[in-house]
């Protein structure tokens, strides 16, 4: 079984880009990526950039993609943020905004 989580950066327009991640999603292993790898607004584009993602590398913090994924999802609000994790069945949302990592555990 997996734990699938939504990954998103907050843009400087005020909208979310967001993509699905299918594997490993709980905090003690996405969110120790995301934390130590995509420290800076950059990073973290890119890493929402190229669609939804299979898993994160513990070792090298390293993406692994689908073939096939979609793309990143461009949504308005917080509230449509979510409704998209909940649609990917999404346990956790991790954000990067103003510098920084959160997680919401839905």
């Amino acid at each position: 079984m997996s734990t699938r989580a939504t990954i998103a950066v907050r843009r400087a327009d005020r909208t979310y880009a967001a993509v699905y991640l299918h594997y490993d999603g709980y905090p003690e292993h996405t969110g120790e990526i995301l934390m130590q790898s995509y420290q800076s607004q950059t990073a973290a584009e890119e890493l929402v950039s190229h669609g939804d993602l299979r898993c994160l590398n513990r070792e090298t913090g390293e993406a692994e993609r689908f073939s096939d994924g979609d793309p990143p999802a461009k949504l308005p609000t917080n509230d449509s943020l979510i409704d998209f994790a909940r649609n990917c069945g999404a346990r956790f949302v991790y954000v990067f905004d103003a510098g920084a990592w959160s997680c919401k555990k839905l």
